[in-house]
């Protein structure tokens, strides 16, 4: 009797083993945006201050320093930068001393130097590790230069959108100017509200317009290639285009302030993903400004409505994401 009992007991067993493999298959065929990113990304921590005084007030733009473990959070408002270690422990402020004021665009060199814009315009403030304070001049043929948003791609080139001509500066290495591109208009190659601007590895560039057509991509002599992306409120549009950046996969992530979500195309502009919705939770955004990754997948979302930088990391690092619901 007790043989015959465990020999049933083990098949029902099996059998509502595999009963339920079969219904967590069909849900997983059937699974939806946010159940994919319930499998892709996971959120780690969230950085709301500096200190327990020291709260973000008018978060602006963000940056790491992978080499030296750091990121960096602007505050336009409190006219500072704070510095977190990668794990978000706070090691350090500028702007006390007024080496910035209202910064809004941030980039880190090889090096370590911190590159800085500022709201009101005038040269790139440059802090080197030890301090020290050099600035960096844009030219002026249609007024007076107003710096916004920072990269550098691998070479070390730096790439810098100038808000008042809707254009992007390109220096080398030796921080000389190897050429521009873009300008005010509707024509392609230029631009209507000139927001970021992005390079991957084989240094196209990828310039973004808060009001014009979303993306444009150049190649790394600054040629017009092509343009992709619509504004408007369907999920595969982009309602406030805030910020930008490609990831180690070429994968190009733009930062939807109107949305309050992240929205991932593959290099033709095919739509790939939708990361996050509304919200004040830990995982949900509120209005967030400006997001960047780091070489282990890990993402970085920095919002100006919940006034926080969020952290999260990808359950697969080092795979390309998939069109959404595949």
């Amino acid at each position: 009797m007790s043989t015959h009992y465990l020999e049933a007991s083990s098949r029902s067993k099996g059998l509502r083993t595999a009963i339920a493999l079969l219904l967590l298959a069909a849900a997983a065929s059937h699974a939806g945006p946010f159940d994919q990113e319930a499998r892709d990304f996971v959120f780690c921590f969230s950085v709301s201050g500096y200190d327990e005084e020291t709260w973000l007030t008018k978060p602006s733009a963000l940056a790491l320093n992978e080499r030296a473990g750091l990121m960096y959070v602007a505050d336009s408002k409190a006219e500072s930068v704070a510095v977190f270690s990668l794990q978000g422990a706070p090691k350090s402020q500028s702007g006390s001393k007024g080496e910035v004021k209202a910064p809004i665009g941030l980039a880190v060199d090889k090096v370590g130097s911190l590159y800085v814009s500022e709201n009101e315009g005038g040269p790139i403030k440059i802090l080197n590790p030890k301090g020290e304070v050099s600035t960096l001049e844009l030219p002026t043929g249609e007024g007076p230069a107003k710096p916004g948003r920072m990269t550098f791609d691998r070479d070390g080139n730096l790439y810098v959108v100038e808000r008042t001509a809707c254009r992007i500066y390109v220096f080398d290495k030796e921080r000389k100017l190897k050429f521009k591109l873009g300008g005010k208009g509707d024509k392609r190659g230029e631009f209507k509200v000139l927001q970021d601007v992005a390079v991957d590895r084989q240094g196209r560039i990828y310039a973004l317009d808060s009001a014009g057509v979303p993306i444009q991509v150049f190649d790394k002599k600054g040629k017009y290639i092509y343009r992709f992306g619509f504004r408007g409120d369907g999920e595969e549009d982009i309602a406030l285009a805030a910020g930008l950046f490609v990831d180690q996969n070429d994968q190009i992530w733009v930062v939807d302030r109107g949305r309050h979500c992240l929205k991932v195309f593959d290099r033709s502009g095919t739509f790939l993903r939708r990361f996050g919705s509304y919200g004040l939770a830990d995982g949900s955004f509120c209005q967030p400004i400006d997001a960047d990754s780091d070489r282990f997948g890990r993402i970085y979302v920095l919002e100006a409505g919940a006034r926080r930088l969020q952290v999260f990391s990808l359950s697969r690092p080092f795979e390309p994401l998939t069109p959404t619901g595949l």
